[in-house]
Order: C-alpha cells, then structure tokens, then sequence
C-alpha cells in the first residue's frame, strides 16, 4: 500500500498540503510587500539628516540636547577666582576647586553620554523607518 492510499496520506493530500502551499503563498505574497514603517519619525531638521549626521554636521542643540549648566561653570569660576590670590595659602580652597570642577566635569560627561546615546538611538530608528511616500501608500 502506497502513502497515499491511506488514510493519513489521504488527509496530507487533500487537506494538509492545500494548506502548506495557501500559508506558502501568503508568505510570498507578504514578502514582496514593502512593510510599513513600525515608527514614523518626527521630522529631523532636514531631509538629509543621517548623511549630514555621518559627515559630522551635527548641532547638538537642535536635537534636544543642552548645553553645558552654567550654574556649574559659575561654581567653577568662582572656585578659580577665591584660589588664585591664595593658592600658597590654602589647601581647602584649593579643594574646593577642585570638586567645583570635577563636578562640571561629570555634568559634562553625563551630558555628552547622553547626546550620543540619543544620537544613536535616532540614527537606528532612523535606519528602521521606511521614507514616506508621495503618495502616502507604500507601492505594491
């Protein structure tokens, strides 16, 4: 007895194998469909942002980073201005500069950290969104 006179072999061919090939097809069919973007971007600045992000046209500033605190650059100033008369004189005041600064100095740190982060998460969203369409539907 061959598979298909049975009873399992019967129900492969005329059930299982109809299906098989029905998902096989939608599967194509899908594949060949450009995919929606999952996340629309907000709109970057310009059209060309990745390209000017790679050749280093990158200001901070308009993409949601800020500057360094002044309120730490004040501290620091300040530290500088109360050690210079008495740098032979005072191991504290020096000290005192001395923290001013590394704390700038960790604000600093933290702030470009998180520029790049946020950088680098945008340049990878930036990579999974698909451009818009004229159209506004993705061609098929």
């Amino acid at each position: 007895m061959n598979f298909h006179e049975t009873k399992m072999g019967s129900i492969f061919f005329n059930h299982q194998l109809p299906e098989l090939i029905g998902a096989l097809r939608e599967i194509a069919a899908a594949l060949s469909k450009p995919a929606p973007a999952a996340i629309q971007l907000a709109d970057m600045g310009t059209p060309d942002f990745l390209h000017n992000l790679f050749y280093g046209n990158y200001e901070p500033d308009i993409y949601g980073c800020v500057t360094v605190p002044s309120r730490l650059d004040q501290n620091v100033k300040e530290a500088e201005k109360a050690l210079l008369p008495a740098l032979g004189q005072s191991k504290k005041l020096f000290e005192q500069y001395q923290r001013a600064v590394s704390e700038r100095n960790s604000a600093i740190a933290e702030q470009s950290y998180c520029c790049g982060y946020r950088t680098a998460v945008q340049m990878i969203v930036s990579g999974l969104a698909m451009p818009p369409q004229a159209g506004g539907a993705p061609d098929e």
